[in-house]
């Protein structure tokens, strides 16, 4: 299965590259942000943003 390098693992590579590494290994190394109650919100902001954008731009592409 190929892996893509999504806007999400850039910038988690920029904050640190070893990170990109064992993100991917979840069964081996527990990734504690999953469980945030503020990076949910975030995520959830996200999503509103880009519903919004596709009001906007009915045309754009997703």
């Amino acid at each position: 299965m190929p892996r893509y390098l999504t806007k999400s693992l850039f910038t988690l590579a920029l904050e640190c590259p070893t990170k990109l590494y064992y993100i991917k290994k979840e069964n081996e190394y527990a990734n504690t942000k999953l469980d945030d109650p503020f990076l949910e919100a975030l995520r959830d902001g996200g999503f509103q943003v880009g519903e919004l954008a596709k009001l906007y731009h009915p045309g754009g592409v997703d």
